[in-house]
């Protein structure tokens, strides 16, 4: 089976010269967690950044009545838990360990040291911000405007860019996703997501195996979601 990623669109070091980041990896200290395992909580200090060596990890928001939010699954390369460290404000998500992850972490001191000494962090910082900035505002319209089968297709579709491994029949996933948590990733119900799915597999988009995803024609899914 061959992935279908690409690159990782949250990972720093996209933007890095070479010596930056060795300069980072030489920083930061690596640590192994396993399946579920919390790494931070959203509202308490933040002191450190992370970027996942192997694993992925699991960005939600809980609400003090019980609801949540999934924002995001992290996959390897990707950097996360910089707003703090830049604004010095709380976490403003939960981040989980979602199956067994290896992580480097780089704490504050260590990332104002490279702040000073390599402008380049610096500017790859910015465009780290700014790439979540340009997501977060893309949810938020996608949200208050999309029907609820456009929504899901496109974050079936972001998953799988990520997650994705080609398979003898269709693509399916490396990583679990239930249909509850896509539901808290599209802000809906998860009887409500399991109709949109149901329609999806009558039309032959995707199938339904052993509580995942496999999708069947991708070229459907993505012209679903690109002629918007």
């Amino acid at each position: 089976m061959s992935s279908m990623v690409e690159c990782s669109p949250f990972d720093i070091f996209q933007w890095l010269p070479t010596n930056v980041q060795e300069a980072f990896s030489a920083s930061a200290r690596r640590i192994r967690l396993p399946d579920g395992e919390r790494i931070y909580t959203q509202a308490e200090p933040g002191n450190e950044m992370f970027r996942i060596l192997s694993g992925s990890v699991r960005m939600s928001v809980l609400r003090h009545d019980g609801r949540e939010a999934l924002y995001l699954i992290f996959e390897p390369g990707d950097c996360f838990g910089t707003s703090s460290l830049v604004d010095g404000e709380p976490r403003p998500q939960t981040a989980s360990a979602q199956g067994e992850v290896e992580l480097q972490i780089l704490r504050r001191d260590a990332f104002e040291r490279l702040r000073s000494d390599h402008p380049a962090f610096s500017d790859a910082l910015l465009r780290l911000i700014s790439r979540h900035m340009r997501l977060l505002s893309d949810y938020f319209v996608t949200s208050n405007l999309d029907e609820l089968p456009y929504r899901v297709a496109k974050r079936l579709l972001e998953v799988f860019k990520s997650f994705g491994v080609r398979a003898e029949r269709g693509i399916r996933l490396s990583m679990r996703l239930s249909q509850a948590e896509l539901a808290l990733m599209v802000g809906a119900s998860r009887q409500s997501v399991s109709k949109v799915l149901q329609a999806f597999q009558e039309d032959g988009l995707i199938a339904i195996e052993y509580g995942s995803v496999l999708i069947l024609d991708l070229v459907r899914l993505q012209l679903m979601v690109s002629e918007r």
